[in-house]
């Protein structure tokens, strides 16, 4: 094994929302402690406190610490009130390391473990102390579970869905980075395919500084000073930082963004030694030749050091001469405490160091040690090639770039990591075509929020419209709340992923019902498909097999009528966008009634094959990406095509019958065909002598076929009252008595066949409903030739039960859909191909029907679209967030603490509107009607346990992030307040309030007895 990769980081540090920011203010060297004068802390520290001179008003503190979005993570606004605000910013962070790393946990056979720890807890007593205030019972389970160090990484798995160990680390100081070792040790172990390795430090409530004691850890001025001169001890600070690793092996076949690798590491203990808080400078050394030796690494290679760096005189000089005796050679060596701008975080500290160390090797520079000012003398005593950077430096040294990173635990637990610079990544080449951008985020606010800082990224550059689509589709979580874009050029998908975009009407939650739709003849041109062959995976194979099924029954070679696109052994086809490429020659065939010369060759049994093997290649096309029809219909040919998807014919007999089809009907005698905007009634009144009603495709559109010159003659009629029709492009009179005899020959084929019952819905032509048997019939066909199409009838069939119409091959579906009124806000119609006048290319166009497919609720392989290897993965910003303010109050009537008026002067954060977790005090007597009396104490009980604020009848109890627990606690208190017993099956037989209360209702009226 080569090494662990770290693929993903998160943190929240002093002075920095993000590690984009933390590693700015290194670079700058900028002192990120926050120091409050006394006048500055009244009524938040007690002023015994700030009275006495001794107060040092200093501290490292976290932008936002408290805030938390409960829903998003499945808790109720009290259950994360309850719950260790540590805990909170280590299951926040844990998620952001994972969508960094592009790791979407569930989605695939990966195992990924958590190896974390968490600071001294504070939390649990504060919330007994404001429950026994108000007189309220402390459910004992729960605020263990939300408080105990024990449940900090179990929680993270369980809300996360991490499959692999779940480890709590405890180690004080040297928490993170042992933590850090542990996940990689187990990596090795093949125990789970990723780690994560976390720690989170946060004293509960701030305290905003400390008390110095002479010959503590505390520093006397508050400002940490590593190995100066003036060293005088350490600044308390909080934090959390996690991050991701991976096998490199793996991370290197995955293309993940490496942003360094872990070459070895090790850990030990002190022993017996002076005392519990001393420290051994042979341990030390000891740990650190061990995680040298471990990693195959000369130590004359590692060009710079993170130090444990506390700044107390004693630590600092065991340290350094511990450093000294291994990495003290010729070579010089950077010595680095990322202390001395953020103070001691505790836990967190290791991992802030490696943070720094991942950050400097990644990018190939040095940031300085600071408020050192004069070194101590134990740093200048002796030449030792240990040096303290004073400016951002570049790494100029020859061979990789190495850094090593150290944390020592208060009584003795020591550890040591080596990290590397990250593998050169080859150049990354970008897939032909547009690209398809996902964005999704669980509330509309935050999907909002995710755009704009998608839209920057793209905007500036920073990563491609391929890129993002890489990320997008199999790096991230799929949320409720969805947008996407296509396009090649950057700006312009910026801003279409940024501007306004359409949503559906009801958000997805689960696959939606899709009817795969299918027209018919009448709207072929030049070019048709020919984009699709890049752009759909599997779609130019299964072309390419129908065509010659059906070359083979007519006797030549189809091939011809598509170009190369077909013809190449491997679908060589290149072209994009409208009448460019290979050139689809259906039209020629089919340009009669348009200006073609009367004497022009029709072929429509070429015709017929080629356009059904094009439908049917896209629609098996389309189910291989994992688009699974829920119902289908057609228009004519388009009615076999859906019976042929359903399981009705064979794929091999429904070509056969598609060709004898055709060949029965050109043996009759030619006729026309007119489409008119007219209704039906009105469309019946043009009938006549030779003219029938052929298709009813909308209630303003519908099809008159018959004799040639019968039609021509409705033709002049209509524009004699200033009427316009449509000669459609055939020379037969589809749909009515004339092909009476090619009905009788088509019946013929089928008799001998074994057809099936459809195994998907089908709504038939003839006559608009639901088929059931009918489609086994060879009667049925005859009657599909040579009667109405009520397509129309068939399409608002389908839309009532169905989300999505999904237009398979070019058609007016659209045109038809908004005509009838069909697919309003609650049914789509999405097309897969262009319309002939379209100026886009094909594969925008499929593009945007699999982002309204995959905005709807449908899971698609992406994967498979993708094809081939996987693109580099690349960095993008996280998904928003809807956090607010969750604090327990202290002093008051209220559970939640409100937002304080003022905060530390730390990097700005936007500030969110709290949670009202409101708990509701006993209530009397139930007032009004029964029910209404039910559902009013249901609700003050939703309230109560769920810390929600006015449930509606239509909320749902797990929806709301109520859990097994809870519903036990439900279960009691209706009990307590309704005054009678009910079990739980009688309760949760519903989980909507309003739907629970009826049935409360109605089991307690009728004794259990329903």
């Amino acid at each position: 094994m080569t090494g662990i990769a770290v693929i993903g980081m998160s943190g929240r540090l002093p002075g920095a929302a993000d590690l984009d920011e933390f590693w700015q203010n290194l670079l700058a060297g900028r002192d990120r402690i926050t120091r409050t004068p006394v006048g500055g802390l009244r009524g938040t520290v007690a002023d015994d406190l700030l009275d006495d001179a001794r107060w040092i008003g200093a501290s490292g503190r976290i932008p936002a610490p408290y805030d938390f979005d409960p829903a998003f993570f499945g808790m109720s606004p009290k259950e994360a009130l309850t719950t260790d605000p540590q805990h909170r910013l280590l299951l926040t962070t844990v998620h952001r390391a994972l969508e960094h790393a592009g790791v979407v946990p569930g989605a695939g056979p990966a195992r990924v473990g958590v190896f974390a720890g968490v600071g001294r807890n504070r939390h649990e007593d504060l919330v007994r102390t404001v429950l026994a205030d108000r007189g309220e019972a402390v459910n004992e389970l729960a605020l263990e579970m939300g408080n105990e160090k024990d449940h900090s990484t179990t929680k993270v798995a369980y809300r996360l869905g991490l499959t692999g160990p779940a480890v709590t680390v405890q180690s004080a100081c040297s928490t993170g980075l042992v933590a850090l070792h542990q996940a990689s040790q187990s990596l090795y172990a093949q125990e789970c395919d990723i780690a994560v390795a976390g720690a989170a430090a946060l004293r509960v409530p701030d305290s905003h500084g400390y008390l110095y004691l002479e010959g503590g850890i505390g520093s006397a001025d508050g400002v940490c000073r590593p190995f100066s001169a003036r060293a005088g001890g350490a600044v308390a600070g909080d934090g959390v930082v996690a991050v991701v690793l991976k096998r490199l092996e793996d991370a290197l076949a995955d293309r993940d963004h490496v942003l360094a690798v872990v070459r070895g590491s090790a850990v030990n203990n002190d022993g017996a030694k002076s005392g519990y808080a001393s420290v051994s400078a042979r341990a030390q050394e000891l740990v650190i030749r061990d995680a040298l030796l471990f990693s195959e690494t000369d130590p004359d290679t590692v060009g710079s050091v993170e130090t444990h760096g506390s700044g107390t005189p004693l630590g600092d000089a065991t340290e350094w001469s511990a450093l000294a005796r291994v990495y003290g050679a010729a070579r010089q060596t950077w010595v680095g405490a990322v202390k001395s701008g953020i103070g001691h975080l505790r836990e967190a500290s290791g991992l802030a160091g490696l943070v720094r160390a991942v950050l400097s090797v990644q990018h190939g520079l040095v940031p300085p040690t600071i408020n050192v000012g004069l070194p101590a003398e134990f740093v200048t005593q002796e030449s030792t090639g240990l040096t303290l950077p004073r400016a951002a430096l570049a790494w100029s040294e020859p061979g990789p770039r190495r850094a090593a990173v150290s944390a020592f635990g208060l009584g003795g637990t020591n550890a040591h990591v080596i990290v590397e610079e990250p593998p050169t990544r080859p150049a990354a080449e970008a897939p032909p075509g547009p690209a398809l951008v996902l964005l999704s985020a669980h509330t509309p606010d935050a999907l909002r929020r995710t755009a704009d800082a998608w839209e920057s990224a793209i905007t500036t550059g920073r990563v491609t419209p391929a890129e993002a689509a890489e990320v997008s589709r199999s790096g991230r979580r799929h949320y409720r709340h969805r947008r996407f874009a296509v396009g090649t050029d950057p700006a312009a998908l910026a801003a279409r992923l940024g501007g306004a975009h359409p949503a559906p009407a009801a958000e997805p939650v689960g696959a939606p019902g899709v009817c795969f739709v299918f027209p018919g003849v009448g709207d072929q041109y030049p070019g048709m498909g020919a984009g699709l062959h890049h752009a759909l995976p599997g779609y130019t194979e299964l072309l390419r097999g129908y065509l010659d099924d059906c070359g083979e029954q007519i006797g030549r070679d189809l091939h011809g009528l598509l170009g190369s696109g077909t013809a190449a052994p491997t679908g060589t086809a290149a072209a994009t966008g409208p009448r460019t490429g290979t050139v689809f020659n259906l039209r020629r065939l089919v340009e009669a009634g348009r200006g073609a010369p009367a004497d022009e060759v029709f072929d429509p049994v070429a015709s017929h094959a080629v356009l059904f093997s094009l439908q049917l290649a896209l629609a098996r096309s389309l189910q291989a990406l994992g688009v699974r029809p829920t119902a289908v219909t057609g228009h004519s040919l388009g009615e076999l095509a859906a019976a042929t998807l359903a399981g009705v014919f064979t794929e091999h007999d429904a070509l056969r019958i598609v060709v004898q089809r055709a060949r029965a009907v050109a043996r009759q005698p030619e006729g026309a065909m007119l489409a008119v905007s007219l209704s039906r009634a009105q469309a019946e009144e043009l009938t006549g002598p030779g003219v029938w009603l052929a298709a009813v495709n909308s209630p303003r559109s519908c099809v008159l076929a018959g004799e040639r010159e019968a039609v021509l003659a409705v033709v002049d009629q209509l524009n004699r009252r200033g009427l316009q029709g449509r000669l459609l492009p055939v020379r037969h009179a589809f749909h009515t008595p004339l092909l009476a005899a090619a009905g009788e020959e088509l019946r013929g084929v089928l008799e001998p066949l074994r057809l099936s019952a459809p195994t998907i819905p089908i709504a038939a032509n003839t006559t608009g409903a639901w088929a059931r048997t009918e489609l086994q019939d060879p009667d049925y066909w005859y009657r599909q030739l040579t009667s109405p199409v009520l397509f129309g009838e068939a399409l608002a069939t389908a839309a009532k039960d169905c989300d999505v119409l999904l237009e398979i091959g070019p058609g007016q579906l659209r045109t038809l859909a908004a005509q009838a009124r069909t697919g309003g806000p609650d049914c789509a119609v999405v097309p897969t191909m262009r319309r002939e006048y379209q100026n886009e290319p094909d594969a925008e166009v499929l593009l945007r029907a699999l982002g309204q497919l995959w905005q709807h609720g449908c899971a698609l392989d992406w994967d498979r679209l993708r094809g081939g290897a996987r693109p580099a993965r690349t960095v993008l910003p996280p998904t928003a967030l809807d956090e607010r303010y969750l604090f327990v109050a202290e002093g008051s009537g209220d559970l939640l603490a409100p937002r304080p008026a003022t905060t530390a002067p730390v990097a700005p954060v936007a500030p969110a509107a709290p949670v009202v977790a409101a708990v509701a005090a006993p209530t009397g007597p139930v007032a009004g009607t029964r029910l209404e009396g039910v559902a009013a104490v249901l609700a003050e009980l939703w309230e109560e346990i769920l810390g929600v604020e006015a449930p509606t009848a239509e909320d749902d109890f797990f929806d709301l992030g109520g859990d097994s627990l809870m519903s036990v606690q439900l279960i009691f208190g209706i009990e307590e307040r309704l005054g009678f017993h009910i079990p739980a099956i009688a309760v949760f037989q519903e989980s909507g309030l309003g739907r629970m209360a009826a049935h409360i209702d109605t089991w307690h009226t009728t004794g259990g007895s329903e």
